[in-house]
């Protein structure tokens, strides 16, 4: 994912979807712990070109993207005036 600092700047916030527990885990700069901010295991990352994006809110909660759902295909004919 894309790394994100706190408003504050006293976090780095990233995602960590390479593992068994996928998460939004942030690391504290004075000292390097890395808690986690946000459990993702059970949201559907969306595909596609931006997929592992990530970022965060004014309030510094986490966002991503999540597929829910593309079943609903239409066809439609046009013709310009």
């Amino acid at each position: 994912g894309y790394p994100n600092w706190s408003r504050d700047g006293t976090f780095l916030c990233f995602d960590n979807l390479s593992t068994s527990e996928p998460a939004v885990l942030r690391v504290g700069i004075s000292d390097g712990k890395i808690e986690p901010a946000a459990s993702l295991k059970n949201v559907r990352r969306a595909g596609g070109a931006f997929a592992a994006w990530s970022g965060l809110a004014l309030d510094d909660a986490p966002l991503v993207l999540r597929d829910t759902g593309t079943q609903e295909i239409y066809a439609l004919d046009w013709q310009a005036p």
